[in-house]
């Protein structure tokens, strides 16, 4: 019996041990707490969601449910798609019922009843692409106007920003080479980074933010780095000096940045299913999570923050556009 008792204290003893002994966390695990964020009385806010057409289903609603509880509190002027907006087979035409199922009936908190800036994803591109752009003339929230785009939006009185929204896709040679997506074919590829050029040679605003389903630089052992974006996207953003590419694809978020460089890569996939993430030598930020990014503009500085599905700040970055 004694030594039955000298068990059970030994146990218990080892167990409150190694509740008081803290866990010790991963690169990736250790930046995942939650974070205080200051509030602004004046500022410009928008959203940031990608990878979330599911019908509703994965973790899209509690994603749209958690978006809806946040736009009540800071009043997003806008909502930016970074793509896959329809998984698995796109849209067949203005009338698809995924327009309701994945859309309309998801984000319907009156707080998201907001302008809808998307962009496409290669899932886009397995249905009919010009449906999503003539959607534009059914809602009065979705504002896609063409395969790419840009608006320009003041920030306060004296700075403005430009914001640029690509087709990656057609950009990508692996999409021209495989079956299953009908309308790249149709895009000049050559022409949208002839066209990406020209806005960022002549933009006269002090923010050039640019967004895209694929990402340039990604540490996702799912996807990765884009060798294609790298090579035609990356030096256009550096030579005009872009500060932010956001982006899709990789269902995680992740910040990262080349050393030495000035442009910051923000993934923000997790609007519908959260993959696992990873790091690399660009890494600086990388956390698996369902949930979608904030950005606020305050007068020369910016803030991008990703949020959980639980309203939970896990992460920023801030800088100035200078």
């Amino acid at each position: 019996m004694k030594k039955i008792k000298l068990i059970v204290v030994f146990l218990v003893a080892a167990f409150t041990l190694m509740a008081v002994i803290p866990k010790k966390k991963t690169k990736a695990e250790s930046t995942a707490s939650t974070i205080t964020l200051k509030k602004y009385k004046r500022a410009l806010n928008f959203f940031v969601i990608s990878d979330w057409g599911w019908n509703g289903f994965k973790d899209q609603q509690i994603v749209a449910n958690q978006m809806g509880l946040q736009a009540e509190k800071i009043h997003p002027q806008f909502i930016v798609s970074c793509g896959d907006n329809f998984q698995v087979a796109g849209v067949a035409s203005t009338q698809d019922p995924l327009w309701t199922n994945s859309f309309e009936n998801v984000y319907k908190n009156l707080a998201l009843m907001v302008d809808w800036y998307p962009v496409l994803g290669n899932h886009d591109y397995k249905g009919n692409t010009q449906a999503e752009i003539d959607y534009s003339n059914v809602s009065r929230r979705w504002r896609m106007e063409a395969h790419y785009y840009t608006k320009v939006t003041k920030v306060n009185d004296s700075i403005s920003a430009l914001l640029i929204f690509l087709d990656t896709p057609p950009l990508i040679k692996e999409y021209h080479v495989k079956g299953g997506y009908p309308d790249v074919a149709r895009q000049d590829s050559a022409l949208q980074i002839k066209w990406l050029n020209d806005v960022l040679a002549n933009s006269k605003e002090q923010w050039k933010i640019v967004f895209g389903h694929h990402p340039v630089y990604s540490a996702s052992k799912t996807h990765g780095n884009t060798p294609d974006m790298i090579r035609k996207v990356k030096p256009l953003l550096e030579k005009y000096n872009a500060q932010f590419y956001f982006c899709g694809h990789d269902h995680d978020f992740q910040h990262l940045r080349e050393k030495g460089k000035n442009v910051d890569y923000v993934v923000t996939g997790t609007g519908g299913e959260p993959r696992p993430s990873s790091m690399d030598a660009h890494s600086i930020y990388s956390h698996t999570a369902p949930g979608f990014s904030e950005v606020t503009f305050h007068g020369d500085s910016i803030r991008v923050v990703f949020m959980d599905a639980n309203g939970e700040a896990l992460y920023k970055i801030e800088r100035s556009y200078r």
